[in-house]
């Protein structure tokens, strides 16, 4: 999925998402009635000196509403309220009170600004002589197998049958495949336009001294003690009652008392995790054991809001610490340990994997997910660990491991790579790879032997992992992100000025006849 790492608001966003966009159709199908089709197709919306017609601004005005329509779904589903209602079209429900605005207008506005995006980005490209890469290829191709295999299961009868129900009577498989690749291909030129942007160490540094406070590395330790708080009871006709503010005050109080005995605790010398120990719950405890328990290192910008102007108070000294609260939770003691310029800390790197999973045992819960006994778990780590020997004992390299990973590993999606893993980011890993491979005083050609575990943190088996090369330094990493973040905005926006973007009358019919049919 193309993501952006910038606001909403930025009118330069690297990535719209995009994704698998047959995807986004299927829910489609659900709210179909609720948007514009059309049967006229002509010119709907203008970009610099391009047309573009009503079914390709009914395809972006579909891609937006669908995204927004499906988020604001699923979090209702958690009791969450984003102030749309899903049982009502767009254009049924103000977006704007003050503009007279409604959600079919906003949806409009952004299809329009996503359109300009996409017309501006492939325009530049093809000046400069950019093409769609082999991966962007790759990705569409995929895209409209997806499409062949919805149309089936949806029994539309056919691909274009199926596209004409989401975007209207004027919609063809080919002219989806062209919208498809233009909006890989934007994607992928925002990318390497961004990527144009290089920065010398003076410059760095001069952004690095601006920025302190968020690219310094923060040695510190953190507990939270949660509030004790009642059982919520039920009325008499089943209705939860809400705590009262007496209850959740007395609650608080608890926590807060159980929180200044462990700072006391630590102020008079007792090691934090001992201290913390002491006022948890058996559980929470058990964690606390390890010496280590959340003994972090972390850039400033990564810290929690909860202590993260308290920690990068330039006033800090090495072993303050403190008690926060943290509203209707609890409260978190944290301890400053010290903070620094950290040359050795990577953000990126490359490593080589090899996955042995253990085998498990059918759940007695049979909704329950198959898990391996201590027995099995300990299995697989004799496996792993003597796979691992095996490396040592021959020529330990990152060819004869890449050799090792193609017969061993479990790992379907890069054994047949030797399991390469390149330019590996700390941020999209997982927390226990991550703790190992981006350790203090990491090294090219280290290799251990850490857990595997699944999306709910059941451990499943064990990786072996091999650190082939270093990469990006962190604090770098984040001031080159922030400079080119920067660079490509105010370069977007000289560009945007020379593509104006415009609806005609036919487009804005589009938010006008979005309403239940």
């Amino acid at each position: 999925m193309y993501e952006s790492n910038k606001n909403d608001s930025s009118k330069a966003k690297l990535y719209w998402t995009v994704g698998i966009i047959i995807a986004v159709a299927v829910a489609a199908l659900l709210i179909w009635h609720t948007f514009f089709y059309g049967t006229e197709n002509g010119t709907a919306a203008t970009v610099g000196d391009q047309e573009f017609s009503t079914v390709e601004v009914t395809y972006y005005y579909n891609t937006v509403a669908n995204n927004y329509i499906n988020q604001a779904q699923q979090y209702k589903a958690y009791g969450i309220d984003m102030g749309y209602d899903t049982d009502k079209s767009p254009a049924e429900q103000t977006y704007n009170e003050e503009e007279g605005t409604t959600y079919a207008d906003y949806f409009l506005d952004q299809a329009l600004t996503q359109l300009q995006r996409t017309a501006i980005l492939c325009e530049e490209a093809s000046k400069e002589g950019y093409t769609l890469s082999a991966d962007g290829e790759k990705a569409v191709q995929d895209n409209m197998t997806a499409l062949y295999t919805y149309s089936v299961q949806s029994g539309a009868g056919s691909e274009e049958a199926y596209l004409r129900a989401i975007y209207g009577s004027k919609m063809s498989k080919s002219l989806f495949k062209d919208l498809l690749t233009q909006a890989i291909l934007a994607d992928e030129y925002a990318t390497h336009k961004s990527e144009t942007f290089t920065y010398t160490d003076e410059q760095l540094n001069k952004y690095y001294n601006e920025n302190k406070n968020d690219l310094d590395s923060y040695e510190y330790r953190y507990c939270y003690v949660n509030a004790d708080f009642p059982e919520q009871e039920t009325d008499a006709d089943g209705n939860t009652v809400d705590l009262t503010d007496e209850q959740k005050q007395t609650a608080m109080d608890g926590a807060k008392a159980k929180a200044d005995s462990m700072l006391t605790a630590v102020q008079a010398g007792t090691a934090f995790n001992t201290a913390a120990q002491d006022v948890l719950d058996e559980t929470s405890a058990e964690s606390y054991s390890d010496p280590e328990y959340n003994h972090k290192n972390d850039l400033g910008s990564a810290l929690t809001s909860t202590y993260q102007s308290w920690l990068t108070d330039g006033s800090r000294k090495a072993g303050d610490i403190t008690s926060i609260e943290v509203a209707d939770t609890g409260y978190c003691v944290v301890q400053f340990l010290g903070r620094k310029k950290d040359d050795n800390s990577y953000q990126t790197l490359t490593y080589r994997n090899i996955e042995v999973l253990a085998e498990t045992t059918p759940s007695e819960d049979e909704n329950g997910t198959d898990l391996p006994t201590d027995e099995q778990l300990a299995a697989a780590k004799t496996k792993a660990d003597d796979l691992l020997d095996q490396w040592k004992n021959g020529d330990a390299t990152a060819d004869s491991f890449g050799e090792l990973a193609k017969t061993n590993s479990a790992d379907e999606t890069n054994k047949d790579n030797g399991g390469l893993n390149e330019d590996a980011n700390r941020s999209s890993l997982d927390a226990n790879l991550t703790d190992w491979l981006f350790a203090e005083g990491r090294q090219p050609g280290d290799a251990a032997v850490v857990e595997a575990s699944d999306s709910s943190g059941n451990v499943i088996g064990y990786q072996i992992l091999y650190v082939e090369s270093l990469g990006e330094i962190q604090w770098k990493y984040q001031a080159t992100t922030a400079l080119r973040s920067d660079d490509y905005d105010k370069w977007y926006t000289e560009v945007e000025a020379n593509y104006p973007a415009e609806l005609t009358d036919l487009g804005k019919e589009i938010a006008a006849s979005s309403s239940n049919q």
